[in-house]
């Protein structure tokens, strides 16, 4: 007992003491100013991952409120004249009360907005990873941890072992080979570039592929054909048609077969060609797949026919490995250039823009795997490290599973989709925005302020659709959650041809509020009790 007595002495003297205090206070200090640098520079959730919702940063209050409480606990009883000491420190724990509260029941999310269209989800910055079993009908969620880094797992959910969470990564591409493969489901990647920008684009033909065979830029389109096709593009066409035969791979033009081109009452053009004993016909201005009597399509015929003419309009790029094709409006002819060996660059006839071949292979493909980075913002929007990824084994073989789309597996015997979504509440009430109203910057189209219109029903009570004006300083404030107008996404022209958006709002949910406002009126009273009054009365 006495061995029990001296050790809480040896504890009450050293964690009472004023050297701990600023020790601990120091810490914190500094641990708050460092916490600012990755907020502003890392972003808002890399902050709070790393340091304010850290378990460190828990203890370190925690010793903080243990210090402030035994150098209450050793000056006891009561001293008159200590009183407003008493009463600064009791502010403290109360403040330090509200923030544990806020700590573990504390929530911070969005809800997005839809013209006209009501929402009741609450989207909370948590991951989840969804696994849904197409076969069983089974669906399973795991919540994924709350690191700032690469956070290993290793569990196993319905077959599926659960390898590693990656919160902020970034695709690298990886080209793999593979000894059946097929060579005429080529790839490549190009860069694009003119004086004022540059930009890489991966095309592929392969289905195991991450990447597509069409991709936009702007106002131009890039189409990834297979090197069978180029021959034929090169080729002068009146009607522009070229007939592709997916089985054989041959393909010509409708002039070389002596096609004749018909026209539709309404003037559509049409070209009819004969296959194993039966007539086939095509609308390619409208699609290269084959057209049945009753207007459906034909998806099994081995036939495709495209129209060249219908991509003369608007800035068309179509790429065949190491050669390119594109209509030039001003010689009103198809040209057709190939790469040299030597810098494999050629000119586009848009914006001075020009194409370099960086890669090609006809024996591999390319995939995206997800590698971890820090993140980094710009005017408050995450510029690098968007993505979060997880890492899955399924039967065997590595997967990465992404945020920005799901994944879907199969074995031929059962389908597995998995996604990574956020955690969502459901609110007892709907919030619909009524009318989203932007101002732009003189000259510009850069936003100055946005803000939004909502109206919010609560089916709770009988008060009807209450109207509510969010904007920047003026947050909506209902049923202990505060909405604050946080960002907005466009959703493109509506019949008018007017530009339509839906609106984001940061929500939060204190349940430490009251005692962190409660903490600190009374440590400002208490500190003027202590070092005014007193002062004053000792004076006196």
């Amino acid at each position: 007992m006495d061995k029990l007595k001296s050790l809480y002495k040896i504890f009450e003297k050293h964690i009472s003491g004023v050297k701990f205090a600023v020790i601990i206070i120091s810490t914190f200090a500094i641990t708050l100013v460092f916490g600012t640098f990755m907020e502003s520079y890392h972003g808002a959730d890399y902050a709070n991952r790393m340091v304010y919702k850290s378990w460190w940063f828990m203890a370190l209050e925690a010793c903080m409120f243990i210090s402030v409480f035994m150098a209450t606990v050793v000056r006891l009883p009561v001293q008159k004249r200590l009183k407003g000491f008493y009463c600064i420190h009791a502010g403290l724990l109360i403040l330090f009360i509200g923030s544990f509260f806020t700590y573990v029941n504390g929530i911070d999310g969005s809800i997005q907005l839809l013209p006209n269209e009501p929402a009741t989800k609450l989207l909370i910055n948590e991951d989840i990873l969804r696994i849904d079993n197409l076969s069983t009908r089974k669906s399973f969620k795991y919540t994924l941890p709350y690191s700032y880094k690469t956070y290993k797992i290793d569990k196993s959910i319905d077959k599926v072992e659960i390898v590693e969470f990656i919160p902020y990564a970034e695709n690298k591409i990886e080209w793999h080979s593979e000894e059946n493969h097929n060579k005429k489901q080529h790839s490549s990647t190009y860069m694009i570039f003119n004086d004022n920008m540059s930009q890489e684009v991966t095309l592929s033909l392969s289905s195991k592929s991450d990447f597509k065979s069409v991709t936009k830029m702007g106002l131009l389109s890039i189409h990834y054909m297979p090197k069978i096709l180029k021959n034929c593009f090169s080729k002068e066409t009146e009607s522009g048609f070229i007939i592709w035969n997916l089985s054989s791979g041959v393909c010509f033009t409708a002039e070389e077969r002596n096609l004749p081109m018909s026209k539709t009452k309404k003037g559509t053009r049409f070209v009819v060609l004969k296959n194993n004993g039966k007539f086939l016909k095509f609308f390619p201005d409208f699609s290269p797949v084959a057209i049945n009597d009753d207007l459906t399509k034909n998806t099994n015929s081995p036939f495709r026919v495209l129209s060249k003419k219908i991509f003369e309009s608007k800035p068309t790029l179509f790429a065949f490995g190491d050669a390119i094709s594109f209509y030039k409006k001003r010689k009103k002819k198809w040209l057709m250039k190939e790469f040299s060996k030597n810098d494999g660059i050629l000119p586009l006839p848009w914006m001075g823009f020009k194409l370099r071949l960086l890669h090609f292979s006809d024996s591999s493909y390319p995939v995206e795997i997800p590698q971890y980075t820090v993140p980094a913002q710009e005017s408050g929007e995450i510029i690098i490290g968007k993505v979060k990824a997880v890492k899955i084994k399924f039967h065997g073989k590595k997967y990465f599973v992404r945020s920005d789309g799901p994944l879907e597996l199969s074995n031929g015997k059962e389908t597995m989709r998995f996604q990574i979504t956020p955690k969502e509440i459901k609110l007892p009430y709907q919030i619909t925005l009524d009318r989203f109203q932007m101002n732009v910057d003189p000259g510009t189209q850069k936003a100055a302020s946005f803000e939004s219109f909502v109206q919010l029903l609560d089916g709770r009570n009988s008060q009807g659709v209450k109207s509510h004006h969010v904007f920047m300083n003026n947050p909506l404030k209902y049923d202990d959650f505060t909405f604050y107008q946080s960002s907005y996404f466009p959703l493109g022209k509506d019949q008018a041809g007017k530009q339509q958006y839906g609106s984001v709002l940061s929500v939060n949910y204190d349940p430490g509020r009251f005692f962190k406002y409660l903490g600190c009126i009374i440590v400002i009273f208490g500190s003027i009790w202590h070092f005014i009054i007193n002062r004053k009365k000792v004076k006196a």
